[in-house]
């Protein structure tokens, strides 16, 4: 980004072009270089206080970016200087720790204040500019905004400094200064605006609100002014027409009178506008030398700014009255219209497309179908129906106008239909034209009055440029046709948009931009939605955003998958036969007929198609007809054949593994002599400057020979042969025999055993997306050129049913509105108080008071095994804000009689007149047969949690590394399953295998019956479980059946000991005679009466255990000797009352017929606790929904991993009540995400979509930084203190538990290393540091072999390799070190098939740990994207016992967020400096008794230093060498 330089005044009006051309500074500042080259000041000006060091750091920004000497001219150094300086300051964290303070701590006045506002501003531009808006400034920023209203934060001051000096520059006072204003500082500018409004989490009043203000003398008098002030700028006329109709909106002002002629300058908004439509209005400049073109660039890069921010401004804004005020001033100047009618800046070239892009967005968000009745309240969105109102009252009104004063001349007008002035149909053309062609006979002045009484304009208008657009009669007719055309209705729209993208989006670079921030335009803005990190307008615009961006980034993802097939698979040109070939070597040419498409190569994920019928590669075989209303197919099916004959039995299996409902592409690849792909890509210069970018400084270090990668690369298509690209979902899949392999329910037995296929052909029937299919054939594009067919991998394959399942919630967001609860609505959109959710607000105890389901503020809540006693539930309490005293009682009389004994409770909080809460325990017995019970002694934090998740309303836990969130959720599912067993918990998480975790420890405990869990989704093959049967439908449904059978076993052997039936009524193979219906039966007519008896007996009269023998009627089926205490009595009638209660949950499964049937009904109806992953949320939505399943709770493991769309669809996966009137409409009572927004957010491939539009946001996130009240858990128990502290600072106030103190295995040193933790300095290895084999594929040899050789040291002295984890910072270095490790332990070495616990990037293995760590960090050049301090927290959070970093710590330790990190490793040592080798302490072996405190070289043990790989390689080579002459 430019650097901010404060515009001069022109001398005259002569050296205007001048002065704007070289871009002169200020010629009062005062600041120089010395001629000695350090940094002087010709005036000596302090910091207020700052130190030495930082003084030097400010006069060295002051001096680069705005010094002069006293000749003029700039005394900074080259642009090259000043890029390396600004990264530095970056890098540094300048702008944070060494601006910042000086600008709170500079006078007002002072010119100083204004040019460290240029410098503040340009090195927060120059982050966001570079996608390096890091962590901890957003941190910053946002902190910053928190702080005391009292006084204004440092962006406020900025700000206020930097738009009042624009202001000023840009108003015209009488001279021509506007066009002088440079545009890189108003660029930058607008640029700020965008970051600081996308991190403010209060009104945007408060920073956008600063641009729209209109300040009356000082630049930091005040901070907050109304949006107000916009409409003093507009027509009289119209101003007051807005306040008639919008009276709410307006506060009343006692200066109104006054200010109308005041001398202040316009808000910056105001002044933006008038430049942007001045600009768009004056001819193009001619690019004839480097400065001009320049020039142009620069230009480009302001408007390109300024439109993002007035995009954002209309479409992120938190307060809708700002938006409003900024919707009607864009109205009242027809900034649209305008902007529209001019062709400057919106050529052919790339920039020009960009700008348009930008003007059609700010048209759309103008027109967002959105209301707001008052100020105070959040926007409401507008349905289809009251827009086509609103149009259509406006075409009335113009008809009545015209019957009124021009009766005769325009009939067509008055009594044409609504539809045809309004273009209802879509069709603005035609109805543009038809208005235009009717309104011919009118003079333009009787268009312009009729204009004005439709109060579309003022002719008494002040603009001179609005008054000279009033005399143009075709600005007036585009001002009648805007204001009567209804917009398109985007969600008719985009019900036409096929799902699956085709090869003119995957290639489109208009849309889908690249990865790589080096391909992007100067200005780095892009025409994409951005997701909001706080409010959203509505469920319409939340959704709307998510699709679009979902769609972009899937057809990104899909492309790259793609781009790597087709270059593995090489195709190229060959004869179609053997004997054509023959005839063709004799011939002097070969006819392009006899040649085809072949591939020379080979793929995983692609095979080539057969041909079938009249050799088509994809034959259509069934199109339904359109449904009413639709004018697309209903259906398109199709098939296509494939032979897994030259595939291994590994790939065959992949294939076979193809389900119903997967997706899978087609393409078209016809070679030919100019695209077999032997043509290299463009350079990167080539590119930009195909493109019409700024290609100076481009080529990098290879001198512009750096290639665009191929995933990147529009010209990809023509250089393969790339035609056409479809997609299709699997219906079924049949073999040679015809057999379908896709029916699990129909291959499946009794036993779970799968049924073999036959023969390696296979017949694929897929579903095309019909709208496709019929543009397709409008466009008469044939499928039958299909050669090759792709499969993706499993998870990434799952877009089509996400993409279906937003643009359904979109056709209907009324249905969002039912679905989701009132009071989680508003929260989820970033309106209304923040703690309106949790279970302490008033309005959520309400709420609990009158919902049913939803036990009162004051009931008991059983919280189960939680407590592993008395004592534990006294200290989970005592010592909290609300908490006064608290009563345990004993309910059952047993805990006095067996004190040891374990006991379970039930609690509540009752509320006391001073305000305190008194806690009422209940103790009762725990049934250990039936639980293995908690374990864990929950820390105070942790029992918060759990009763928050118990309490109706949103709760949201934070869970720092090794804090134990699993273990509170699986408690909190527990427990609610305690207190409400008759509702429903839904368990999300984003992985597999977090699921089966959670799900695995569920089971663990035995809390939930078996019968009641059910696991969803594919990953289920992966539990470990004991069961029987597995956990998805179709094993809970055989698992049911063992179940009934036992139980009817039980019920035949009860009949038989009361000798109601013997083993005749048996079958032949012995089985019971009882089936579930009889059994009840038999229930009802014998055992009750029976029951009934004897306990009526039993009540009436004291009975000896011997007399209670004698009359209980079951005594031969329980086996009952002599006596029979009540105890043992109760037992025996709830055991047989459980039996039959069981049996009933089973009779509905004997009238159901079919597999599937049973499946359906287990999940709705016995499941109480249903696991599945947010992937699979979105694909079974749509069934769910068909079957009405219902829940009632909703946990999210792993929500900061999730995006925004993942977590959101897993609310909606149940039908809300059709009574919109009713508060509890929505059956979701209780929410619970669990998280850590500090650690690695959501994975999204495409950069570029994570950094501009903000998609790698987790709701989890979003929700934190609006404010959502949270609980943060602050005792950690995986790691040893001394690893703890390399991250517990990024925490409020983590601590660590007791056992990771005392416990022996955290107290012992690690055998064989003088240390616990240590980051290893790994200097170049022969010669080379990292390196990239191909593009942004980053290895470093030198940290890969010494990462495997300490590997092998700890295996030789006998630790457990699979305790060992390698972790890296990329894939290509995972790829090399587990090459390395092939060869170090492979076959014929000491250590052969010794493998680590895993090889891993450090974002695959969130989530995971394990006892010693070993990384390497890789780069040895730039930081790259271990910057992202998340990253190195996760990184250094994996370990228990022992961690070991790799890299160049020089280059690390320079980065302000990671210092902090890397000096925790030397915390306690007296010379860190030597510390930066590997400290080995030989002749020690696994495991030790040496303790952490223990002098490491005491006795025999030596303490060894290695200087290099090379030293540790030759230490390991000789340990193996040993083991073999022992051998």
């Amino acid at each position: 980004p430019k650097i901010l330089t404060m515009p001069g005044k022109p001398q005259n009006a002569d050296n205007r072009t001048k002065i704007h051309r070289k871009r002169r500074g200020n010629e009062s500042v005062g600041y120089e270089r010395g001629s000695d080259g350090e940094v002087g000041k010709k005036a000596k000006m302090s910091t207020g206080g700052g130190d030495d060091e930082q003084e030097k750091i400010l006069n060295e920004l002051l001096t680069e970016f705005v010094g002069k000497k006293s000749g003029g001219s700039k005394t900074g150094g080259k642009p090259s200087d000043r890029a390396r300086l600004l990264q530095k300051a970056v890098d540094q964290g300048w702008l944070r720790s060494v601006v910042s303070p000086a600008i709170i701590q500079e006078d007002e006045d002072s010119s100083r204040l204004e040019h460290l506002c240029q410098i503040w501003a340009t090195l927060l531009s120059s982050e966001g500019a570079s996608g390096r808006l890091t962590s901890a400034t957003l941190d910053f920023l946002v902190l910053a905004e928190s702080q005391s209203k009292e006084k204004p934060s440092i962006q406020h001051v900025v700000l206020n400094n930097l738009l009042f000096e624009a202001r000023k520059k840009l108003t015209q006072r009488g001279q021509q200064e506007a066009s002088f204003v440079p545009d890189e500082w108003l660029a930058t500018i607008c640029h700020c605006l965008t970051l600081l409004g996308s991190v403010d989490r209060d009104s945007p009043n408060s920073i956008w609100g600063l641009a729209m203000q209109k300040n009356k003398s000082s630049k930091t008098e005040g901070t907050t002014i109304p949006a107000q002030d916009l409409m003093d700028y507009i027509s009289p006329h119209v101003r007051e027409l807005i306040k008639r109709k919008n009276p709410s909106f307006f506060i009343a002002d006692e200066n109104a009178s006054s200010r109308e002629n005041d001398d202040t300058f316009p808000p910056f908004l105001v002044c933006l506008l008038e430049k942007l439509l001045t600009d768009f209005e004056r001819s193009e400049m001619e690019e004839d030398d480097d400065e001009q073109a320049k020039e142009a660039n620069n230009k480009a890069i302001f408007v390109h700014r300024a439109l993002e921010w007035i995009v954002d401004l209309l479409s992120l804004s938190a307060d809708g009255s700002a938006r409003t005020f900024c919707c009607w001033y864009l109205k009242a100047i027809f900034f649209s219209i305008r902007a529209a009618r001019t062709d400057n800046h919106c050529g052919g070239s790339a920039a020009g497309h960009l700008t348009i892009q930008l003007l059609n967005s700010i048209e759309e968000w103008q027109d967002f179908p959105l209301q707001q009745k008052q100020q105070d309240l959040p926007p409401m969105p507008q349905s289809h129906q009251e827009t086509m109102g609103l149009y259509y009252r406006r075409a009335t009104t113009f008809q009545k106008l015209c019957h009124r004063y021009h009766t005769h001349t325009l009939g067509d007008i008055i009594f044409a239909g609504l539809g045809r002035l309004c273009g209802s149909q879509g069709d603005h053309k035609g109805s543009s034209k038809f208005i235009s062609s009717s309104l011919a006979s009118l003079s333009d002045g009787q268009l312009r009055t009729l204009l004005h009484k439709l109060r579309l304009l003022d002719e008494n208008q002040d603009s001179i440029d609005l008054r000279r657009l009033f005399e143009d009669r075709s600005f007036l007719l585009q001002v009648l046709t805007d204001y009567l055309q209804q917009p398109k209705n985007a969600l008719q729209e985009l019900r036409r948009v096929p799902i699956f993208c085709t090869e003119k989006l995957l290639w489109d670079a208009t849309k889908i931009p690249p990865n790589h921030s080096s391909l992007l335009m100067p200005s780095r803005v892009l025409s994409l939605p951005k997701l909001s990190s706080t409010h959203y307008l509505s469920f319409t615009d939340y959704l709307w955003r998510n699709f679009r961006l979902l769609q972009l980034e899937t057809a990104a993802a899909i492309r790259t998958d793609l781009v790597s097939v087709i270059r593995r698979l090489r195709p190229v040109l060959t004869m179609s036969t053997d004997d054509e070939e023959d005839e063709a070597m004799n011939s002097s040419a070969v006819d392009d007929t006899q040649m085809k498409t072949s591939f020379a190569g080979w793929a995983r994920m692609a095979l080539e198609l057969q041909p079938q019928e009249q050799g088509s590669g994809l034959k259509i075989v069934k199109v339904e007809k359109p449904l009413l209303g639709e004018t697309h197919a209903h259906e398109v099916f199709a098939e296509c054949a494939i032979d897994l004959g030259p595939c291994g039995a590994a790939i065959r299996k992949e294939w076979d593994s193809l389900s119903e409902h997967d997706n899978i592409f087609f393409v078209a690849i016809h070679a030919s002599p100019d695209n077999t792909g032997t043509e290299p890509p463009p350079t990167i210069q080539e590119f930009r400057a195909s493109l019409g970018y700024d290609t100076s400084g481009d080529g990098s270090k290879s001198g512009g020979t750096r290639l665009v990668p191929d995933d990147d690369d529009p010209s990809f298509p023509h250089r393969y042969g790339v035609r056409l690209v479809r997609g299709g979902t699997i219906v079924e899949i049949r073999d040679e025999k015809g057999t379908v392999l896709t029916d699990a329910f129909a291959l499946t037995s009794n036993d779970g055993e799968n049924s073999k296929t036959e023969g390696t052909k296979r017949i694929i029937k897929v579903a095309l997306d019909p709208v496709q299919y019929s543009i397709d054939m409008k466009n008469k594009i044939s499928y039958g050129s299909m050669n090759l067919v792709v499969r993706r991998q499993g998870r990434e394959n799952s877009f089509k049913s996400l993409l279906e399942t937003t643009r359904g919630l979109l056709s209907g967001t009324d249905a969002v509105h039912r679905v989701l609860p009132v009071w989680l609505q508003s929260i989820l959109l970033g309106h209304g108080s923040p703690s309106a959710a949790n279970y302490r607000s008033t309005g959520m105890q309400d709420y609990a008071t009158k919902t049913v389901g939803v036990a009162d503020p004051d009931a008991f809540l059983d919280y189960g095994d939680t407590f592993l006693d008395e004592a534990h539930l006294r200290e989970s309490f005592v010592g909290g804000s609300d908490i006064g005293s608290i009563r345990v009682d004993d309910c059952d009389g047993i805990a006095k009689e067996a004190p040891q004994r374990r006991r379970n409770y039930k609690i509540r909080f009752l509320k006391q007149v001073d305000g305190e809460n008194m806690i009422e325990a209940t103790s009762y017995e725990r049934d250990e047969s039936q639980s293995k019970g908690n374990p864990i002694r929950f820390t105070p934090k942790q029992v918060e949690a759990i009763r928050s998740g118990l309490s109706c309303g949103l709760t949201l836990v934070v869970g720092p590394p090794g804090t134990g969130k699993t273990d509170v959720a699986v408690q909190i599912i527990a427990s609610l399953f305690h207190s409400f067993p008759g509702q429903r918990t839904v368990i999300i998480t984003h992985s597999n295998a977090a699921l089966n975790d959670i799900f695995e420890k569920v089971m663990a405990r035995g809390d939930v019956e078996e019968r009641y869990l059910l696991r969803l989704g594919s990953g289920e093959r992966d539990l470990q479980t004991d069961s029987s049967h597995d956990f998805t439908k179709l094993g809970r449904v055989h698992y049911c059946f063992g179940r009934r059978s036992d139980l009817l076993e039980q019920v035949q052997q009860l009949s038989e000991s009361l000798g109601l039936s013997g083993r005749a009524e048996r079958g032949a193979d012995g089985s019971p005679s009882y089936t579930c219906e009889s059994a009840e039966i038999f229930f009802t007519k014998t055992i009750q009466p029976k029951l009934r008896v004897y306990l009526t007996q039993n009540e009436n009269k004291t009975m000896s255990e011997n007399e209670r023998a004698a009359q209980f009627p079951f005594r031969s089926f329980f086996s009952v000797s002599e006596e029979l205490t009540e105890k043992d009595s109760e037992t025996f009638v709830e055991r047989l009352r459980m039996v039959f209660q069981e049996l009933a949950e089973y009779r509905p499964l004997e009238l159901l017929r079919s597999q599937r049937q049973r499946a359906d009904y287990f999940l709705i109806k016995q499941a109480r606790v249903v696991a599945m992953t947010s992937t699979h949320a979105a694909i079974a939505r749509a069934h769910l929904i068909s079957l009405g399943f219902q829940y009632d709770n909703l946990v999210v493991e792993e929500a900061g991993q999730m995006r925004e769309i993942d977590t959101f669809i897993p609310l909606l996966l149940q039908q809300g009540e059709t009574n919109d009137d009713s508060a509890t409409r929505s059956r979701l009572k209780r929410v619970c995400l669990l998280g850590d927004h500090n650690q690695l957010p959501p994975v999204i491939k495409n950069m570029t979509f994570a950094r501009y539009s903000n998609m790698d946001q987790s709701l989890f996130a979003r929700l934190i930084r609006l404010g959502v009240p949270c609980i943060e858990l602050d005792k950690q128990g995986r790691a040893r203190p001394e690893i703890a502290a390399l991250y517990n600072w990024r925490y409020r106030s983590l601590g660590n538990m007791e056992h990771v103190v005392s416990a022996e295995q955290f107290r012992l040193a690690n055998p064989g290393f003088a240390r616990t933790l240590q980051f290893v300095n790994v200097e170049d290895f022969q010669g080379k540091g990292e390196t990239t084999p191909t593009a942004f594929f980053y290895q470093n040899v030198g940290e890969a072999e010494y990462v495997v050789a300490l590997f092998q040291f700890m295996v030789l002295i006998g630790y457990p390799s699979d305790s060992i984890s390698i972790l890296t910072t990329y894939n290509g270095q995972k790829e090399l070190v587990s090459d390395i490790v092939e060869q170090r332990c492979g076959e014929g070495t000491p250590l052969a098939g010794v493998r680590p616990g895993a090889i891993s990037t450090v974002d695959q293995y969130q989530g995971q740990q394990n006892d010693y760590i070993l990384l390497s960090l890789v780069r040895t050049e730039s930081i790259g994207h271990l910057r992202d301090i998340r990253r190195l927290v996760v990184a250094v959070s994996r370990a228990r016992y022992g961690l070991f970093a790799f890299g160049r710590y020089d280059l690390f330790a320079s980065h302000h967020e990671l210092e902090k990190v890397l000096s925790s490793f030397d915390d306690g040592l007296p010379s860190p400096n030597a510390t930066r080798k590997l400290e080995l302490i030989l002749n020690e072996t696994y495991p030790s008794n040496r303790s952490t405190k223990d002098n490491p070289t005491d006795g025999d043990k030596t303490l060894f230093v290695v200087e290099d790989v090379g030293q540790m390689g030759a230490i390991v080579h000789q340990m193996q060498e040993d083991i073999l002459q022992q051998e």
